[in-house]
């Protein structure tokens, strides 16, 4: 009996990529215009709406959703099929002919090779998430394996100034701390309360099931019910804000407990951020949020397994600071909250500005970043 030919699977995986590849991406056949500004990954033009609704640009699809035909084609036409992928990136940076090009995604370190590549347009990244070691360590590597290769900015816009230090070992850029673009863009207007009455959860993810409440989840579960003993003993009113879109109440009733405290449903980016400026006093494990707030100097606590983050390129060796604390009682929450609340304004803002700045700063309306952009426009 003749035994059938197996297609090997690697073939399989290729097929179906490019069947994914064909069906997934959008084709656009016209040459793209020329312009000022290109943003690099359309994941970047969210948080960037403030400062481009009022100007022309054009994007690079990074991830390909979108693929330029014209482009293509020109590229295979000039350059032949050999290295296709940069060719075409390459040749749609000449066409556009850009000043400034920006990206909100610097954890795609292929952005920092972009001005080995073109060199005419200045290079603006943006730091947007919390970076581990991962990012680093790919640098690192690359260099080695390339004889140090350069990765480069003209500017790169950090969180905090622990990322300054960091970055400024791995780039060849002007490092400059920034803070969030989200939390920048909606400035902080209001006269803190010398009363404490209402207290706002941050919750983070939730369990998938039992198992995960033991092995992940547990903690957060933790410092919720012990705050909420909190509000109870000292009459304060307890919200949770979701991090999930929708009106989840039992599912967070179902490890949080049926207690006395109201649920706050997320609805958007916006919304959020305005709950967190109202916001008198916010209790968390370890959130961006968490954190952005107290760049803002409004009161709260935090208890992270790790400060600021497990596995962030610069932990902090030490159990507890004024605010924080990576153990975790009844007692110690209770603590940290009335030492926080019986300070007055100008000394919380002393205390927390020093440590925060590290972690996150704050410029309100993104000053220092438009000022830049518009610099390299000139």
């Amino acid at each position: 009996m003749l035994k059938k030919n197996k297609t090997p699977r690697k073939i399989i995986l290729i097929v179906n990529f490019f069947i994914k590849f064909f069906f997934k991406t959008k084709w656009k056949f016209l040459k793209p215009k020329k312009s000022n500004i290109l943003i690099y990954d359309r994941e970047s033009i969210g948080e960037l709406d403030f400062y481009l609704k009022k100007k022309e640009y054009e994007i690079f699809h990074t991830r390909y959703e979108q693929i330029n035909i014209y482009i293509i084609l020109y590229t295979i036409l000039v350059d032949g099929i050999k290295n296709l992928k940069e060719n075409y990136k390459l040749n749609y940076f000449r066409i556009v002919s850009p000043k400034v090009v920006i990206t909100l995604i610097d954890e795609n370190t292929g952005f920092f090779k972009l001005k080995n590549l073109y060199p005419y347009a200045k290079y603006v990244s943006i730091q947007i998430i919390f970076k581990d070691n991962r990012f680093y360590n790919y640098i690192r590597d690359f260099k080695k394996k390339y004889n140090n290769f350069k990765f480069r900015s003209d500017v790169s816009f950090v969180l905090g100034n622990n990322d300054k230090i960091k970055y400024k070992k791995y780039l060849k850029s002007k490092i400059v701390s920034l803070g969030s673009i989200k939390n920048n863009n909606f400035q902080l207007k209001k006269n803190y309360n010398k009363k404490i009455d209402k207290i706002l959860f941050i919750s983070g993810s939730l369990p998938k099931n039992r198992k995960d409440v033991e092995t992940k989840y547990l903690r957060a579960i933790k410092i919720f019910n012990f705050l909420e003993s909190y509000c109870s003993e000292k009459n304060i009113k307890l919200f949770l804000l979701s991090k999930y879109k929708g009106n989840i109440l039992s599912k967070y009733k179902e490890y949080y407990g049926d207690g006395n405290w109201k649920f706050v449903a997320k609805k958007n980016t916006q919304e959020t951020y305005k709950i967190i400026n109202n916001s008198q006093f916010i209790v968390s494990e370890n959130s961006t949020l968490t954190y952005e707030a107290f760049s803002k100097n409004i009161k709260g606590v935090c208890f992270p397994e790790v400060f600021p983050y497990k596995n962030y390129s610069r932990v902090i060796n030490k159990k507890q600071g004024f605010f924080w604390s990576t153990s975790i009682s009844k007692k110690i929450l209770f603590s940290k909250i009335n030492k926080v609340t019986k300070l007055n304004q100008k000394k919380w803002k002393n205390i927390v500005s020093k440590e925060i700045k590290n972690i996150i700063t704050y410029n309100p309306q993104n000053i220092i970043f438009s000022k830049t952009v518009d610099k390299f426009l000139k």
